[in-house]
């Protein structure tokens, strides 16, 4: 997509200058630039214009505002202001309004941009300065499409595609940031481990496909019952783990047997049998501990530990309640 890109022209000369520059500027077409709009200021209303679509061997009429391209260069011997600017290359409700990246290029005006050329510049130094610039805004599209792809790539390594939790390659980078936070905050920190109650049986009767929708239904349960500050993970199979921080004088249980109660779901295909989850939790206090010397990954396992040998006891214990470490 990056390679097709090319940025839009908008012409706002004197028609004298314009047919100057023109032959120079069609040699651009179609290889530099996509789009050329080419605009008239009227007399009688100055922030008014008319605009001039002109493509390949197509010359149509069209009313401004127009949608350019993520791109734009500017060719202009008037001093526009910023609002003029704005509504030459916006379109839509002035509130929904996107900013468009410009490059702008006077001839003989006083208007700050990236080129400022004197008004009589031969028609091939325009163009050349017109080329030069269609690359630079190739390449800042393409960066910034390169930029919009790591982020996605970055989500996607740390997210896990079925139940959209964060996955256990994001566990040691989130729990080092929530221990951080907590030692600045002098609260204390809180790892859960929940499991759904005889969900292999589940699976089995009713097969995969399904079991995977409802691991999907536990996961949008998970993040419906915490925090917007909360982070879940998908620990494996059909494990949950909660990472937070609350205040020294709240105790981590009843927070642990909210989020359990939330991920119970109702099996239609099982006469309306009730799949229950178990949890297990352990909690932390991080600012007696940071001038321990123990590393933070060190902690972060252990608390992992803690919290599966309490999800154990409770398993052991019939299910459906929360157990704390110790």
């Amino acid at each position: 997509m990056a390679r097709l890109f090319r940025p839009s022209l908008v012409v706002l000369l004197e028609p004298t200058q314009w047919n100057r520059l023109r032959e120079a500027v069609d040699h651009l077409i179609p290889g530099e630039l996509g789009d050329i709009f080419v605009l008239s200021a009227n007399v009688s209303q100055p922030s008014k214009f008319s605009a001039e679509h002109v493509a390949p061997g197509v010359s149509q009429p069209e009313k401004p505002p127009f949608t350019p391209r993520p791109g734009v260069i500017l060719l202009t011997d008037r001093a526009v202001s910023a609002e003029e600017l704005g509504q030459l290359l916006h379109s839509g409700d002035s509130d929904r309004r996107k900013p468009v990246p410009v490059h702008i290029v006077s001839l003989g005006c006083d208007l700050p941009g990236d080129v400022a050329l004197p008004e009589d510049t031969p028609p091939e130094a325009v163009g050349e300065v017109l080329r030069l610039l269609a690359k630079l805004a190739r390449l800042r599209f393409m960066l910034g499409r390169r930029q919009h792809l790591v982020r996605r790539l970055k989500r996607a390594a740390f997210r896990d595609p079925l139940t959209g939790l964060l996955n256990r390659r994001a566990w040691p980078r989130v729990f080092r940031s929530v221990w951080q936070q907590a030692k600045r905050t002098h609260q204390q920190m809180v790892v859960a481990l929940f499991d759904l109650d005889n969900f292999k049986s589940v699976n089995d009767i009713l097969g995969h496909r399904r079991g995977d929708e409802l691991l999907r239904n536990v996961g949008l349960a998970a993040r419906q019952a915490c925090r917007r500050s909360d982070y879940l993970f998908r620990w494996g199979g059909d494990e949950i783990a909660l990472v937070c921080i609350i205040d020294p004088n709240v105790p981590a249980e009843p927070i642990a047997d909210r989020v359990r109660e939330q991920l119970a779901i109702k099996i239609v295909d099982l006469d309306d049998k009730v799949l229950t989850a178990s949890a297990g939790v352990t909690v932390i206090s991080p600012y007696p501990l940071s001038t321990s010397g123990k590393p933070v990954a060190k902690i972060a396992e252990e608390m992992i530990q803690q919290a599966d040998q309490a999800l154990r006891r409770a398993k052991s214990l019939g299910g459906n309640i929360v157990c704390r470490f110790p």
